[in-house]
């Protein structure tokens, strides 16, 4: 299970907590977990390994939950390869950047009085 804690006090009635439900969402989804996300102020709530929501509390509320979450010790394909898919794609960037630098070949500039003449 994931427990995410948030503190939104500060954002007011802004859209910033719900942002952050919706995070926890993908979270669920990514690690194949359910999720509890946990607020003082803002939106707290209990999501299913797929993403759904299937309790939440309301802005500056004071309520409780209380919910059943499946348990599992499968890991996802997210899970397992942690944080290599995105450093091999951030490599390629920087090798494909260096090199259309390196063939990148500087124009010289003519003097226009030689092609005026």
């Amino acid at each position: 299970m994931l427990v995410v804690q948030t503190n939104n006090a500060s954002f007011g009635m802004s859209d910033e907590s719900t942002q952050q439900l919706a995070m926890a969402r993908l979270r669920a989804v990514e690690h194949g977990r359910a999720t509890v996300q946990i607020s003082t102020v803002g939106v707290s709530a209990v999501i299913e390994p797929n993403g759904v929501v299937s309790q939440q509390t309301g802005l500056f509320t004071a309520e409780q939950m209380v919910a059943g979450l499946p348990l599992r010790t499968t890991w996802t394909p997210a899970t397992r390869l942690g944080p290599w898919p995105g450093l091999v794609v951030d490599a390629l960037a920087v090798c494909v950047v260096l090199a259309g630098a390196a063939g990148a070949r500087r124009v010289p500039r003519t003097d226009r009085t030689e092609s005026a003449a």
